[in-house]
Order: C-alpha cells, then sequence, then structure tokens
C-alpha cells in the first residue's frame, strides 16, 4: 500500500457558512415581531380558557349546613385572618368583597374549607370556622 505523502486540505479560514451567516431578508422582522406576537396570542388565549373554565372553582361541600358561632369573635379573627385580603371590613382587596355580596353562608363554607383561586383551604377551621361564619352572616345580606 502506499499513500501519497504530499497531501493537502484545504480549509476556509473565513469559519462561516455565508448561507447561515445572511439569512432571508425578511428573517428579523418574523423573529423580533412575529414570534413575540404568536407567543403572545397563544399565552392569552390558553389563560383566558383556563379561566374560563373555572377549575379551581370550589365544589359544594358535602358536610352539611354550617354551624355559626360567635360573630363578635368571628370579626376580629376575620380581621386577623382574613383581613389581609378582604379588606379589614370586608369591603375587598386582593380577594372579593364579601361586605353586601349576597353569597350564602353554605357557599362561604365550603371556599374556606377547599379554597380557590388564590385561596388556600382551611385558613380557619373548627370553632374560628363558625365564629367567622357567623360574621359573615351579618355582614353579606347588607
Amino acid at each position: 500500500m502506499t499513500l501519497a505523502k504530499n497531501t493537502v486540505v484545504e480549509r476556509d479560514l473565513k469559519g462561516y457558512d455565508g448561507h447561515v451567516s445572511t439569512p432571508d431578508p425578511g428573517w428579523p422582522l418574523r423573529r423580533i415581531v412575529l414570534l413575540p406576537l404568536v407567543l403572545f396570542v397563544v399565552v392569552s388565549a390558553t389563560v383566558f380558557t383556563l379561566a374560563k373554565l373555572h377549575l379551581a372553582k370550589p365544589a359544594a361541600s358535602a358536610a352539611g349546613p354550617a354551624k355559626l358561632g360567635d360573630s363578635v369573635r368571628g370579626q376580629v379573627i376575620f380581621r386577623e385572618t382574613c383581613g389581609g385580603c378582604h379588606g379589614t371590613n370586608a369591603q375587598g382587596g386582593v380577594g372579593p368583597p364579601l361586605a353586601g355580596a349576597g353569597i350564602t353562608i353554605a357557599a362561604a363554607k365550603a371556599q374556606i374549607d377547599n379554597g380557590g383561586g388564590v385561596m388556600p383551604a382551611k385558613l380557619v377551621s373548627g370553632g374560628r370556622e363558625d365564629d367567622v361564619l357567623a360574621y359573615l352572616a351579618t355582614i353579606v345580606a347588607k
């Protein structure tokens, strides 16, 4: 076997392919404007669809009728535990307003027990929950 001793390998010293480095004339417009716009539309449509489906909506509680406690203690507990989101007088804030909302006590109990949206479940329970429900009974119908 004989090998050629003078084999010359030519290499492109520029280090790039002219076609790859110079994209189509419309490419910057597609990359900078169109791609983010399409992503925005897809993400927005997904978010609005999921919000419309109410996947985090609490189911009705099977615990039966709500037992009411002391409304005065409930007001104190509400201000300490729930007031950060619903406002100290239940006028609303991050959470929805409850004063005059016209919700039933059973629905309020289901929301407290199951949570929903950004509200975690069981912020109050037991006797404290009964007291908060008694306080809510005094303000939701106003």
